[in-house]
């Protein structure tokens, strides 16, 4: 969408889309996994797209969010906080936690003994300090995070009382969110890899080995109800005796209702708790509903199912989910709780948006 030739029916979507949400009727929210699996990690050549990819969702989402997953279970949903990322992470950023690293950081550099580094930690001494030389941070010993934050003056400032702490973290925040920062930051100031690629894979081989441990279970469990029908419609060579059909039948019932309860995405979402305790009620259900689809249609995991099945984590929190046509498919034809909100095609969302919008 971001590089679509002009004149053509994605640019003309891209446009409506656009001016939908300047004129406040639209909001699209960024999510974790969209971020990182639209910007990725690529050579010097390539850098301009992926900034123009960043610039995209800014113009598209400001700071409209939908929650990091495993935040929804903690009650987070869609908000314009611009909190796209772990709310732990936020924490572990807060401007007095980023000021105390400084503090240590050139403590050590200036080799200062026990006793000289403590007073050093007074703020006083340090604001003195930091006043001796307005360039001081600018040579900082250790990669602070945010360049920019350092740069701009913006940290001096806090440090010497001219910048109120919310300020600071709203700074530290739009740094630690805003997609084209967060490229700059990761990607090229620390030559980090794009973090979603191994939590991808991984998913996607923990789910295809669910799939086949469910489909094992199944087999044993086909062939334990096979073994009970013959054994109750033996007449002749030593058959039941009315006791031993008795605790047969009742033996039969349990393992009936065992088959219904594994194909259950209701029962799997009960008796795994960590599932709502991750994200949440609605969101767990539709996690073991998709698992669940996925047998049933006897498809083969590849990795991108697990970006999708993250991403249909939020269908309980939108008004419309757009997502890839066979994995959207996939989740309307098995009847996914909330699958009426699913976008399949692109060329639908205009229309689809404004039948919403019109009620």
């Amino acid at each position: 969408m971001y590089r679509a030739a002009p004149g053509s029916a994605i640019i003309k979507i891209r446009d409506t889309i656009y001016d939908m949400v300047q004129q406040g009727r639209l909001q699209i929210g960024l999510s974790y996994h969209v971020v990182f699996e639209l910007l990725q990690k690529a050579e010097p050549r390539y850098r301009d797209d992926r900034l123009a990819r960043a610039r995209l969702l800014v113009q598209f989402c400001g700071k409209n969010a939908f929650p990091y997953p495993t935040d929804l279970g903690h009650g987070y949903q869609f908000s314009t906080d611009g909190l796209w990322i772990p709310r732990i992470e936020v924490n572990e950023f807060e401007i007095e936690s980023l000021v105390r690293h400084v503090k240590e950081a050139i403590a050590r550099d200036l080799n200062l003994s026990r006793h000289d580094r403590r007073s050093f930690a007074n703020q006083r001494n340090f604001v003195n300090w930091l006043k001796g030389d307005p360039k001081r941070l600018l040579r900082l010993p250790w990669p602070v995070p945010f360049p920019a934050f350092v740069e701009s003056g913006d940290l001096r400032r806090y440090i010497l009382g001219d910048m109120s702490r919310d300020d600071a973290n709203a700074k530290v925040r739009f740094y630690l969110t805003d997609p084209v920062t967060v490229y700059n930051t990761w990607f090229d100031y620390y030559e980090l890899d794009n973090p979603v690629v191994d939590r991808r894979d991984q998913m996607a081989a923990k789910m295809a080995m669910m799939l086949n441990e469910l489909k094992a279970m199944l087999d044993y469990h086909a062939g334990l109800r096979l073994e009970l029908t013959e054994a109750l419609s033996k007449t002749t060579d030593h058959p039941l005796s009315a006791e031993g059909r008795k605790k047969l039948t009742a033996f039969e019932r349990e393992v009936k209702q065992f088959g219904k309860e594994i194909l259950s995405p209701e029962d799997l979402t009960a008796n795994v708790p960590q599932w709502r305790e991750f994200f949440g009620a609605d969101s767990a259900l539709i996690g073991a509903q998709i698992f669940y689809a996925f047998h049933h249609e006897r498809r083969d995991i590849k990795n991108s199912d697990a970006i999708d099945l993250i991403h249909a984590l939020y269908l309980p929190h939108a008004d419309l989910w757009r997502g890839d046509k066979a994995f959207s498919t996939l989740l309307i034809n098995n009847k996914v709780k909330f699958c009426e909100r699913i976008v399949p095609s692109l060329l639908d969302l205009p229309s689809r948006i404004e039948t919403l919008l019109a009620l």
